[in-house]
């Protein structure tokens, strides 16, 4: 089997299905020390106690505001000062310091993200992406582009993140978990703010925003930003062609009136340039491919209107608007996409024991996905989303309550989808908070799984394989079981831990067809392979997340994480369906420390553990991170960042999908101005 065939079979990645048995789990613990910034954002870590940091809002869970100590799931929260303390400069870097998701970056600007393993690379569509609450998940874009994504990060409130499915409340593709991006209210962001900075990696970068307050407790604020980073090197040291630049800039609009309802308009658009180098099908070289390098770029612009108004004390309604236009073209696409989102949502307290919560949505999208390496069949095509929602949450006794739901979505590729979830939360006194769920979700497909044409690796130079589409492939399914407890210990630790097992049915797999005369020679012949539900899978594992604050001056948080896949590809012909098996590590762990020193001195180190990548062919690795900041009077703070210091390279995710060559994350260093007036 060809380097290229494996790499093209790769894009069946989803087959990271059933694996074995919910007592081998692993652990989760969620402190609720930083997250709980969420409601404080002003505040240091310090000034807070363990039982404020418990009540930390959440919104993921009940589509409403609620404290982790009473959400029956598993959440964690990224908080504003661990964002801000972090010395990371992109929304995948942050993402690495939730326990639970697995992030890996395979060349200058792309990174694969997933939750609970399946991390596929660029093509990972099981996790349901959102910004202040609008999705940024396009059935035509395959995956995710996280180049695209590239929020002004001192904006960014807090990123909730939900480990398992959120689809009965936030539909198809909330499947192994659901993240949040929440940015700040422009009543927060009064002022002026600039960044400067340069290092070897990050070669510089620039961003500034400036808020104003207008009358009647209204406020506007702008923002700009661009960066300029450097291209990867390969495990030779060879430099790559892969070097990365983009801006974008924005409005955020907030407001409230004299009758208690709030409106927010928000208003973003970017651009971007690279260069990449993939090893593309050659019949010149069978097996083997040629390395192409070609330019990208892709902008986009998005929009989003929300109002909030309540209707009584104990009735509550807020109705959503978004519009998300982006455009790409590089060696594997030319995308032109626009999605237009509605989202209504009714909150209702009945009774001090009683409350629903219930809405309507519907997403129209329109693409023009010209001819490139991936060709589609028709070109364009325009698709709806017909959803709505309700889950209700009834209080038993004084510690205990229930909570079911479900979402019912009609989509127009495999119609409807009807995805429900049973909770349970029970809190006895001084014995923290225990939860279960059963849940089930949906994949949707991709334009890419039903309407598209790849040529893929040559097996001679008379004999082609081709990668097609399937109007007949089905959503995936997932059935998740989910255990959960969270306590504070004391005043100074807490814990939270959260154990799965997970059932999945029908992953992607390709099955081969006869072979074919080639409709346009050369290749003489073809071999068609069909997008296809031929395998199953088991997963088990978990997430343990503990934090403690040792003084005033210093707290440190811990996160484990493992994750075991064992995959049944039922009678499935192909030979790759078993690899998600040994494509994610199987122990993750990360130890964060934060101090405040004297003399107005930051010290924040992160250590970083993952496990080796058997199928990959990757070793084990541990890195550490490290940020020293000063603040130089009011306005000034200059800042020192070290990341990946304890090798010169290693490697992370091997993309055998899109055929980017072997690459490594470097060492890098950076020093940073921040000027507030």
């Amino acid at each position: 089997m060809s380097l290229l065939w494996a790499r093209l079979q790769a894009i069946n990645q989803p087959p990271h299905h059933r694996a074995g048995l919910l007592a081998t789990c692993a652990l989760s613990v969620s402190l609720c020390s930083f997250p709980a910034l969420a409601l404080h954002p002003d505040k240091d870590l310090t000034e807070l106690s363990l039982e404020q940091l418990k009540k930390i809002d959440v919104r993921l869970t009940a589509r409403r505001g609620e404290s982790l100590r009473e959400s029956p799931a598993a959440v964690y929260v990224l908080s504003h000062e661990a964002i801000q303390r972090s010395g990371a400069t992109s929304i995948p870097e942050l993402l690495r310091l939730v326990p639970g998701v697995e992030v890996t970056r395979f060349s200058g600007s792309k990174w694969g993200v997933g939750i609970r393993g399946f991390n596929g690379g660029l093509f990972t569509n099981r996790l349901l992406i959102l910004v202040d609450g609008r999705s940024v998940f396009s059935p035509a874009k395959v995956g995710m582009f996280w180049d695209t994504l590239d929020t002004y990060i001192p904006d960014i409130d807090r990123i909730e993140v939900v480990r398992g499915p959120g689809a009965s409340l936030w539909g198809s593709n909330a499947f192994n978990g659901v993240i949040n991006i929440v940015t700040r209210s422009s009543r927060d962001t009064a002022g002026g703010l600039v960044e400067l900075g340069a290092g070897n990696e990050e070669k510089w970068f620039a961003g500034g925003r400036y808020g104003i307050a207008l009358a009647n407790d209204a406020a506007l604020r702008g923002y700009a930003k661009h960066f300029d980073r450097d291209a990867s090197i390969s495990p030779k040291g060879e430099t790559l062609n892969d070097p990365w630049q983009g801006s974008q800039l924005g409005l955020r609009y907030d407001g409230a009136f004299d009758n208690a309802s709030t409106a927010s308009f928000q208003f973003n658009a970017y651009e971007g340039k690279q260069t990449e180098e993939l090893n593309l099908p050659d019949a010149s070289s069978p097996n083997l491919g040629s390395r192409l390098q070609g330019d990208v770029r892709y902008s986009g612009m998005n929009a989003l209107a929300l109002l909030q108004q309540p209707l009584s004390d104990n009735s509550r309604a807020s109705l959503r608007f978004s519009i998300d236009h982006s455009e790409r073209e590089d060696l594997f696409f030319d995308l032109n996409i626009t999605s237009y989102d509605i989202d209504f949502q009714h909150d209702v307290r009945f009774s001090s024991k009683s409350h629903l919560i219930w809405g309507l949505a519907y997403r129209y999208t329109q693409d023009k996905l010209k001819d490139s390496y991936i060709r589609f069949d028709p070109i364009s095509r325009d698709y709806d989303v017909l959803s709505a929602f309700a889950q209700y949450e009834y209080k038993l006794g004084k510690n205990i309550s229930a909570f079911a739901g479900t979402k019912i979505e009609y989509n127009d590729f495999t119609h409807t989808e009807l995805q429900p979830n049973l909770r349970a939360l029970w809190s006895p006194e001084h014995y923290g908070s225990f939860w279960a769920s059963v849940s089930k979700a949906n994949r949707t497909p991709s334009r890419t799984e039903h309407d598209s044409i790849i040529d893929f690796d040559f097996i001679n130079p008379n004999v082609q394989l081709q990668i097609r589409g399937d109007e007949a492939f089905e959503s995936e399914e997932l059935l998740a079981q989910e255990l959960g407890w969270r306590k504070a210990l004391g005043d100074r630790f807490s814990v939270d831990i959260a154990l799965f097992y997970n059932e999945y049915e029908g992953l992607r797999t390709l099955e081969p067809g006869s072979l074919e005369p080639s409709p346009t020679p050369p290749p003489a012949f073809v071999v068609p392979l069909f997008a296809s539900n031929g395998a199953d899978a088991r997963s088990w594992g978990g997430e343990l997340v503990v934090n403690a604050i040792w003084s005033p001056r210093w707290r440190t948080e811990l996160h484990y994480s493992q994750v075991q896949i064992h995959v049944d590809p039922l009678e499935s012909a192909d030979t790759n369906a078993e690899n998600a098996e040994g494509e994610s590590p199987l122990h993750r762990a990360t130890l964060r420390s934060f101090w405040d020193l004297p003399g107005h001195i930051e010290l924040n180190a992160t250590v970083r553990y993952s496990d080796e990548v058997e199928r990959q062919n990757i070793d084990a690795y541990t890195e550490l991170d490290l940020v020293v900041s000063k603040r130089i009077g009011k306005h000034f703070t200059v800042s020192l960042v070290g990341q990946n210091l304890l090798d010169n390279g290693h490697e992370e995710f091997v993309d055998r999908v899109v055929g980017t060559p072997r690459s490594e994350v470097e060492r890098s260093a950076f020093v940073k101005l921040t000027i507030s007036f």
